[in-house]
């Protein structure tokens, strides 16, 4: 897994400034590198850390001055963006995948007949009239409910549900524990008002390709029609997707995020941890919405919202300077309140 500093400058199309001869074994931060690893300066506010660095190699963005830089002891490698050739030193460096080997495992039950290319771990289940494309991969442990389809390379990490009817694209990556397809919350009041009537979801869900869901997420099928995730777009951990929302092309959305029903989310949009969407609204395409919004509007395309509830961002940061000076003139306030009061006890004795 070794590599030198002139690899590393080919397999990212850099500039190699320093020894090209050093060898690294792995990457880390700044802070915890040494000297056999490689790191990366990609925002001028962690450039003065390299002097105290131990790292052999970094990947830096074109444009930022790094102090402190000796070419003759450590090399510096001048990208065009230090985070996006990261990717392929961590790639490198990436252990391989683990999978079970190609075939059914013998504990495994798959009831769909003849499976191409594809491998099944220990305990999994396949229904019926299932659709499975080449070369996917089936963790220890999975359902897949009846009639589902699944698109080559695909990986279905343990412990994943797919209930019945759903569509899963290519390449599509379903980590441990996601539950895709099940019924949405919707109830009514019952006309006695002793209970609840439950809503049936006769829809179903639909992962277009290279979508990515992360562990413990439920996306919930839809009412009538499919509750849809177009491609690219990746979800985090813990997170909630309402029946029949759909949500645009290469789309991120932060950890522990919530939406609620009936929602469209545009392309491009970025999502941040925590957020809350009330049901039926709208976020154009290219918005961005900070951690722990709670969103009971409309977002128009582009724009950054955030707060609770949430506003356009500059908005919502004037009213935080706002109430930041508002607290020590209260304090102002009640003082001067204390010290009338103390003077009309005084005049009435």
């Amino acid at each position: 897994m070794q590599v030198t500093a002139s690899e590393i400058a080919t397999r990212t199309g850099g500039a190699l400034d320093g020894l090209g001869s050093i060898v690294i074994c792995g990457v880390s931060d700044l802070r915890g590198a040494v000297e056999t690893d490689a790191t990366f300066i990609s925002n001028a506010s962690y450039a003065n850390l390299w002097s105290e660095c131990r790292a052999g190699v970094a990947l830096v963005s074109r444009g930022l001055t790094v102090p402190g830089h000796d070419p003759s002891k450590r090399a510096l490698i001048r990208v065009d963006d230090a985070d996006i050739a990261m990717i392929a030193l961590l790639e490198h460096f990436a252990p391989p995948p683990v999978a079970p080997p190609r075939g059914v495992h013998p504990t495994a039950v798959v009831e769909s007949g003849e499976l191409d290319e594809i491998s099944v771990g220990p305990l999994a289940w396949i229904g019926a009239n299932c659709h499975i494309g080449r070369r996917v991969v089936i963790h220890s442990g999975a359902r897949i409910y009846p009639g589902v389809s699944i698109g080559d390379e695909t990986v279905i990490h343990s412990n994943v549900v797919v209930r019945e009817n759903c569509e899963i694209g290519c390449r599509v990556i379903l980590h441990a524990g996601a539950v895709i397809g099940t019924e949405g919350f919707g109830y009514r009041p019952a006309p006695d008002r002793q209970g609840l009537l439950r809503i049936p979801h006769l829809g179903t869900v639909v992962l277009e390709d290279d979508v990515e869901i992360g562990s413990c997420t439920c996306v919930d099928r839809g009412t009538f029609g499919a509750t849809r995730i177009g491609a690219g777009t990746k979800i985090d951990n813990h997170c909630q997707i309402g029946h029949n929302v759909k949500i645009g092309r290469s789309t991120v959305i932060a950890g522990l995020s919530g939406i609620a029903g009936s929602c469209v989310i545009g392309d491009w949009v970025r999502i941040g941890a925590g957020t809350g969407i009330a049901d039926h609204r709208t976020v154009g395409s290219g918005a961005q919405l900070a951690a722990r919004t709670a969103l009971i509007n409309d977002v128009p395309a582009g724009e950054t919202w955030g707060g609770m509830p949430a506003r356009e961002i500059k908005t919502e940061m004037r009213h935080i300077l706002a109430l930041q000076k508002l607290s020590p003139l209260s304090r102002d306030i009640i003082r001067l309140v204390n010290a009338m009061k103390k003077d009309k006890d005084s005049s009435v004795d």
